[in-house]
């Protein structure tokens, strides 16, 4: 129980710091360098407000970016507290925005009940509108992949104005600013950026006529809001007593504004974050929030952890030194308790398919001397680095995981199948149109462009949803294609009326008999991950109860897992390795036309980026670069010339454990072969 838990017990564990920043009052940002015990402090930061201030827990309102870190940090309150003592406001930024807009869907022009809709759905709407102005002469289309990836720069252009706090019907007039903002490197990046402003206000029109939210909306909305209605901030802001904010270097003009907002108040604001650890102004966030906290807030307190629990001596020299070349940094350096260890290791290899084979050889060597292979990963700036090395550790037997972006609620089965229990769930309803196109012709039904555009046009003459307009196009034509597409929408309208009530047994009927599971069996090897992942599916939606709840929680559902089974070595970005630690880090393509590269955008977020990746390694880190690659010669990083001498070893240490230990075995040799 709560009351059993005293002030001292809350804070038990802490460091003098940690201890100090979680029971400030006020506004505070606790700048917590990597590895110093973020999550426990900000974890202890909520206990405190609860258990020595006496705030009701649900009045504590926490936000992060991820539901994995939601997550912990609820199981961490209650392992303190009791089970089910949480506030039960911790979540994301989207889960949060999306809790306010379905209590006011109006504020959004939306009807209660709305969808939200993903990346993949915004990507299928903006392609529409972009077609819909290549047919009518506004530009010139080009090839498919010109296409596909204009679709893309449009559609990430569109969520960047969001994040902006940019309406559609300011979008033109905005435009060069947020070219200035984002830049543009070329007339394509240019052409997408005009583009965007000007499909905006009919990609929210089209959004709105279907009755539903993307990502962007579930914030933006009630931010612009709060700024416009005071009533309306004050409704909300005066249901809580404290904010706490998670990695806040990392949040956007629209996240700030909402945790201001919701803050202004009482100035119970509680950020925590790490300037040096700012890696994503490429998807908004901006630095600056973090920087500027004691300007906005002049009342507000910085207090700064520097006792780093995960890395060793020469690890966090290496990293101090990268990161200390920012000027812009607010400073501090982390220092460790557990003495030097080894050094970087710096090894070079003459192309890249001499550093693949020579990094699985060292892979394989620290697996026989025991090291675990899910205790290794290998980092890298760009995705295409991961290639040769793939094919060398196969060659190896070496089992890996390639760790990306793909979320479970993201693959193609598992939305195809959530398409299918949305259309049955209300066939006549215009939000289920965009389940309509991706399932029509899932198993293939002879629906091509031209009958679904014919489709369409019918469902907008006589203000129907898709799926009846297909009812009563195909309601007397006798081809093989009526029948089969009769046959789908005959079966929808059956499961329509189901008695079914769970969910995942009515899914797994829905893809049972519109043939889609057929599909997949018949594909052989190439969708046995396919069928495991929708048996993954009908299990984990027997866990709802509402159609409503699944959807949402599937639209906010996080990334990927990044713990990978037992017994593989990850290989993944450095940007999908933040928050992650391992005992052994190899990094790969450390060269100067890779990393900074030869123009960066941003050299001192190159430089944070560099600071993540060595102080992701607890024992050992390697890092490696190549004197060719891709047809040109390199040089090694300027970042590693940053490192001091004494942090860093030239080549693999060996048996060595420490710098000094392997100079000396180095010497014997030398002095053997008579050097």
């Amino acid at each position: 129980m709560i009351s059993s838990v005293t002030a001292e017990d809350a804070l038990a564990g802490l460091t003098a710091m940690q201890r100090e920043a979680a029971r400030q009052e006020g506004p505070v940002v606790v700048l917590a360098g990597a590895g110093t015990g973020k999550t426990k402090t900000l974890v202890a930061g909520v206990v405190d407000r609860i258990v020595r201030r006496r705030m009701p827990a649900h009045r504590i309102l926490a936000v992060t970016f991820t539901n994995k870190a939601a997550d912990e940090m609820r199981t961490r309150i209650n392992a303190v507290l009791g089970l089910g003592a949480a506030p039960s406001w911790i979540g994301t930024f989207h889960g949060h925005g999306r809790r306010q807009l379905r209590a006011d869907p109006e504020i959004a022009v939306l009807r209660p009940g709305f969808d939200i809709c993903d990346a993949e759905d915004s990507r299928r709407i903006v392609k529409r509108l972009l077609q819909r102005a290549a047919d009518d002469g506004a530009w010139e289309p080009g090839d498919a992949e010109t296409f596909r990836a204009r679709v893309r720069s449009v559609a990430q252009r569109i969520a960047l104005m969001k994040d902006n706090l940019v309406l559609p019907d300011q979008a033109e007039a905005v435009l060069d600013s947020q070219i200035a903002r984002f830049g543009a490197k070329s007339d394509e990046d240019l052409m997408a950026w005009q583009m965007a402003a000007a499909l905006y206000p009919a990609y929210q029109a089209a959004l709105r006529e279907v009755n539903c939210a993307d990502f962007g909306d579930l914030l933006l909305w009630p931010t612009v809001t709060m700024l416009r209605d005071e009533q309306y901030r004050l409704d909300w802001s005066r249901r809580f007593d404290a904010i706490l904010a998670d990695e806040f270097q990392d949040v956007n003009r629209l996240q700030y504004l909402w945790l201001k907002l919701l803050s202004r108040d009482h100035g119970e604001l509680f950020a925590v974050g790490d300037d040096d650890q700012s890696i994503y102004s490429w998807r908004g966030a901006s630095v600056g929030f973090i920087r500027d906290f004691r300007k906005e807030f002049p009342k507000g307190r910085m207090i700064a952890l520097e006792q780093n629990f995960r890395s060793t001596g020469h690890i966090l020299a290496a990293a101090n030194s990268v990161v200390a070349r920012d000027r812009n940094r607010l400073g501090k350096t982390l220092f460790t308790e557990q003495g030097e260890g080894a050094p970087i290791e710096i090894v070079a290899f003459s192309g890249g398919q001499q550093e693949a084979q020579g990094l699985a050889l060292e892979i394989g060597r620290r697996q026989l001397a025991g090291v675990a292979l899910e205790d290794m990963a290998i980092l890298y700036r760009f995705n295409f680095l991961s290639r040769m090395l793939e094919e060398e550790l196969l060659r190896a037997h070496i089992p890996y995981e390639l760790v990306n972006d793909t979320a479970f609620w993201q693959r193609g089965v598992v939305k195809d199948v959530l398409a299918l229990l949305r259309l049955a769930d209300g066939p006549d309803a215009l939000q289920g149109d965009e389940a309509f196109r991706r399932v029509i012709n899932q198993p293939a039904r002879g629906v091509g462009a031209k009958t679904l555009a014919r489709i369409e046009q019918l469902a907008h003459d006589e203000a129907l949803s898709l799926f009846a307009a297909a009812e009563r196009l195909y309601a007397t034509s006798q081809s093989k294609t009526a029948e089969r597409v009769r046959a789908f929408l005959h079966m929808i309208r059956d499961e329509e009326l189901s008695a079914e009530t769970a969910l995942g047994a009515r899914m797994r009927i829905l893809a049972e008999r519109s043939g889609y599971l057929d599909m997949l069996r018949a594909g052989g090897e190439d969708d046995v991950a396919g069928l495991e992942n929708l048996d993954e599916l009908f299990s984990l939606a027997m866990e709802f109860t509402s159609v409503e709840d699944l959807f949402d929680h599937a639209a906010l559902g996080s990334g990927a897992s990044t713990e990978a089974g037992r017994g593989r070595i990850r290989l993944m970005t450095i940007h999908g390795s933040k928050g992650l630690e391992f005992e052994h880090v190899f990094l790969l393509g450390w060269e100067d036309t890779l990393f900074p590269g030869l123009s960066p955008s941003n050299l001192d977020e190159e430089r944070r980026l560099a600071y993540v990746a060595l102080t992701r390694g607890r024992a050992r880190v390697a890092i490696s670069w190549c004197a060719w690659r891709n047809g040109r010669s390199a040089d090694l990083s300027p970042f590693v010339g940053d490192i001091p001498p004494e942090a860093r070893y030239s080549g693999w240490l060996g048996k060595a454990t420490t710098r000094a230990e392997a100079l000396a075995i180095r010497a014997a040799q030398e002095d053997a072969l008579g050097i």
